[in-house]
């Protein structure tokens, strides 16, 4: 680090990559880490959460810097806080098992933290199908008709932003603002919450377009509805901590559902279905916008645009509804993959 607590050219680093039963992802994960072009990589820490699949013995073959360690809370901000107490780098880079990094990566990560000063940088979360769903999901979460005004989806400029796809620190700006929290948030929702913490306290969080890796978003209707979903519970969660959003997009779903919900008190039956059909109209117009990009078919951008926005709506009225009986929120998804 220099004098300046601004992360040098021989700045230390540390990658962080929870995981939990991530078998089919790990193997291409790792050796795109390992590939990478910044020469001061001190470890890349394997934090698991119990995986029952051979994720670990693959993570544990992949040599190198690669160290697993053991996460007994389970939960990705555990895992956090975890790497963070066992990293002897300077700066602190997250990684995704769900996601392959270009080579200059780590090396962009910390340029950008020297060039900027910013508290948190990190890129565009660029999502690639490997299914015909798959990529209608990919294109329908980098348009900003099926994600919003959220600009770590697709902008290509550097812009100071609420939050980051992944991210990088210092290490000390996450022991200063107290980590992860593991307790009271709906799973899913640490990272956009930590971020907010950041931004409250003065720091700065930088979007650069140079830091590349590429995400592979969910394969299939179920699993796309159930994240959107606890998108949804996640932010009711950030909500009800600090009587505050990062951001007020996410309204707009809520706002969605509830007036198709008031709508079904209309007595004209044309009114009843007046919200949904008007809300797939305009879904449809987009969708064939989006088939123009190869291998995206229009029925399917439609479908996951319309599971995109009626899961995440409802997941916020699910969230309050939790908020105001008193219920707590999910600290870990109950089955399957996160």
């Amino acid at each position: 680090m220099t004098a300046a607590g601004v992360p040098g050219p021989v700045a230390s680093v540390s990658v962080v990559l929870p995981t939990l039963n991530e078998q089919g992802f790990i193997r291409d994960c790792l050796d795109s880490l390992l590939a990478q072009d910044y020469p001061h990589i001190a470890e890349i820490l394997v934090v698991d959460g119990g995986s029952t699949d051979a994720t670990v013995e693959i993570a544990e073959q992949a040599g190198g810097t690669v160290r697993v360690v053991p996460n007994p809370r389970t939960s990705a901000a555990a895992a956090m806080n975890i790497g963070i107490a066992e990293a002897r780098g300077d700066v602190i880079v997250r990684a995704d098992a769900h996601a392959l990094y270009l080579p200059d990566y780590v090396r962009r990560c910390v340029e950008v933290l020297g060039d900027t000063g910013a508290a948190n940088v990190g890129g565009p979360m660029r999502a690639v199908g490997t299914s015909s769903f798959g990529r209608a999901v990919a294109a329908v979460t980098s348009s900003p008709f099926g994600v919003g005004p959220g600009r770590f989806h697709y902008s290509d400029v550097r812009e100071e932003v609420d939050t980051v796809y992944l991210g990088s620190w210092r290490r000390q700006t996450l022991v200063d603002i107290g980590g992860y929290d593991e307790t009271s948030l709906q799973w899913g929702a640490e990272d956009h919450e930590l971020n907010h913490r950041i931004t409250q306290a003065g720091g700065v969080i930088v979007l650069d377009p140079s830091i590349r890796s590429w995400y592979f978003p969910r394969e299939t209707p179920r699993a796309l509805a159930r994240q959107y979903f606890n998108y949804g519970v996640g932010k009711v969660s950030t909500f009800t901590k600090h009587g505050t959003l990062p951001t007020w997009r996410p309204l707009a779903p809520a706002a969605l559902v509830l007036a198709a919900a008031v709508a079904l008190a209309s007595p004209r039956p044309l009114g009843r279905v007046a919200v949904p059909a008007a809300h797939a109209a305009a879904a449809s117009v987009v969708a064939m916008q989006l088939s123009r990009d190869q291998g995206v078919a229009p029925h399917r951008a439609l479908s996951a645009l319309a599971i995109c926005h009626w899961s995440y709506g409802a997941g916020i009225w699910a969230g309050l509804l939790r908020r105001w009986s008193g219920r707590g929120f999910d600290r870990l998804p109950r089955a399957g993959r996160r």
